[in-house]
């Protein structure tokens, strides 16, 4: 069982599996040759910039090179200096810049293939998609290599009527062009995403007839068979598509994905042959600590959590994933050791798990004590660890306490709603209707339409206070801020009830337990119903709550007023 568990949750954790498709994209751009352009005639004031450019180029210092080309280019607008000036750009990322530059060459050179793929790119990675497709087009028309895969993948962004009409447009080019295998691969990729898996399969596969070993063909046909659960035939097509293509960054990965639940010894071989293809994917290399990890095979673990150490985000990944599956395991020590060590993205959700285990193997002194500990190394998440402390006092009925933590944490960052919030709770605890009503105030100085702070305000004046009219008026500012939220219809029904309307309470509060049976509506709903002589019903209320709630405080205050006696 341990083995069935431990691969599902790894790959349950890692962002993106094997049968949910990504997007392609194109491969790596390989930067541009350098080139004599400083031996042209140039003005003597752009000699100096074009001999820093081509040095730097050879050096494959592309920056330098980059920065230099391209401030000579918008000078002189020499056709050359656009060209290499475009093609550095799109090699350094610099989408905008790229199209720029493109669109500057292409007016001194309309019909240069190369410019309309560099223009076209570029808008499809600035999200324009329908203003690429005419230039991807124009690319085919004179000869060049098209890539309309590439502005498929981010049509998929776009809103439904926008993406329509991208899908429109596509079309209406492949019954133009019906042989063309870029248009192909795009037009299948756009139907995979649309749950059109059979129309999917079937175009890739159209392709994959003329070009058996086309891997983005290979990449949507595989992918799309994942989909429909149909993992045997995919393996198999995933094992040729690697034959086919070795050096398949996607189609190698999706492989050692497939085989963890199947074979993952063979998936571990694959995991090798990727974290030395391309030894700088720190994604790479954490999957594969964590197939070590399954194999229980701890000196790789060790070396590899070694190299992730010096990448912080996946050093904190690696550790909270590691910390999951010693949980799973019952090794308390081991999980709390891990997510003390998960300091990056994870560092709530680590920290959360951490506290709940000590508190459980430990108890609460011990708890608070590691939790301050974590305050002192990182005090830049002194919020999260303050409140979850905090919670533990609150658990624990030290209000006192409580308030104190939070009003000392408050002395540092006066302006934290969370902790203005959490301080506002203790002090409602201690009858402190003053303190209360200053915090909530105070949030509401920060954010006049914060609902939860409204609602609270509103709720403890009609709860503490005989300010029912200020007290309404708070929570229908909240209702209309928030008006599908459970907890704020029910206040607007209690200060209803409140006020002797019953009747227009009850409507309220039977659509918040409809909601949600929390024990807290429970209690508000079953009282209005009581009062309308609905006695049988409210009883039913009340022990839905209490099934929900045992011995809530509320709904035994509530029955007790009432000198009803639950049976």
């Amino acid at each position: 069982m341990r083995f069935f568990f431990s691969t599902t949750l790894v790959f349950a954790l890692l962002s993106g599996c094997a049968n949910t498709p990504a997007p392609i994209s194109t491969a790596p751009v390989p930067p541009p040759e350098p080139e004599i352009i400083a031996s042209r005639p140039f003005p003597a004031d752009s000699i100096f910039d074009l001999l820093v450019a081509e040095i730097a180029m050879r050096q494959h210092d592309m920056q330098t090179a980059y920065q230099h080309f391209s401030t000579q280019a918008r000078k002189t607008g020499d056709t050359e200096l656009l060209r290499t000036s475009a093609k550095l750009a799109r090699y350094l990322d610099l989408d905008q810049e790229a199209t720029e530059l493109a669109k500057q060459w292409l007016s001194k050179e309309p019909d240069n293939a190369e410019a309309h793929f560099i223009f076209a790119m570029g808008l499809s990675r600035q999200q324009r998609p329908i203003e690429a497709l005419p230039h991807m087009e124009r690319v085919l028309e004179l000869g060049g290599a098209s890539n309309f895969a590439a502005l498929a993948a981010t049509a998929l962004a776009l809103d439904e009527a926008e993406k329509t009409q991208f899908q429109d447009a596509l079309n209406r080019l492949a019954i133009k062009y019906p042989s063309n295998n870029s248009l192909k691969i795009a037009r299948a990729l756009i139907l995979q995403y649309s749950d059109q898996e059979e129309a999917a399969l079937l175009v890739a596969r159209e392709v994959l007839l003329s070009e058996p070993e086309n891997p983005h063909a290979l990449l949507i046909e595989t992918r799309t068979l994942l989909q429909q659960g149909r993992n045997s035939e995919a393996l198999e097509r995933l094992k040729f598509a690697v034959d086919s293509n070795p050096n398949n960054k996607r189609l190698r990965h999706d492989l050692a994905r497939a085989l963890v639940k199947q074979d993952i010894y063979q998936a571990k071989a694959h995991y090798e042959v990727l974290a030395r293809q391309f030894a700088d994917d720190n994604e790479i290399l954490l999957e594969l600590l964590l197939v070590n990890h399954e194999l229980e095979q701890d000196g790789e673990v060790a070396r590899q959590l070694q190299t992730l150490s010096q990448d912080p985000e996946q050093s904190s990944r690696a550790h909270y994933i590691l910390g999951r599956l010693a949980e799973e395991s019952r090794d308390w020590e081991g999980a709390m050791n891990h997510y003390r060590q998960a300091n990056g993205g994870e560092f709530d959700q680590a920290i959360r798990r951490m506290t709940a285990i000590s508190l459980t193997v430990e108890g609460p002194k011990k708890a608070v004590e590691r939790l301050q500990a974590q305050r002192s190394a990182y005090p830049e998440q002194s919020t999260i660890i303050t409140l979850l402390e905090a919670e533990i006092l609150r658990k624990d009925k030290q209000h006192k306490a409580g308030f104190a933590l939070l009003t000392e944490a408050l002395q540092q960052t006066p302006d934290n709603i969370p902790l203005r919030y959490a301080r506002s709770l203790f002090a409602e605890q201690l009858g402190d209707i003053n303190s209360v009503e200053k915090d909530l105030r105070h949030i509401l100085e920060l954010e006049p339409d914060n609902a939860t702070a409204l609602n609270a305000l509103g709720y403890t004046l009609a709860n503490l206070t005989s300010r029912l009219d200020e007290a309404e008026v708070l929570v229908r500012r909240a209702l209309e801020l928030e008006p599908d939220e459970a907890a704020i219809i029910d206040s607007m029904g209690w200060i209803l009830l409140l006020k002797g309307d019953t009747a227009a309470a009850k409507i309220l509060l039977e659509q918040a337990f409809s909601k949600t049976e929390d024990h807290e509506i429970a209690a508000h709903y079953g009282e209005a119903l009581w009062l309308l002589n609905q006695h049988e019903k409210a009883q039913e209320v009340w022990q839905k709550g209490l099934q929900h709630t045992p011995n809530s405080p509320i709904i035994m205050e509530t029955l007790q007023r009432l000198r009803i006696t639950n049976e």
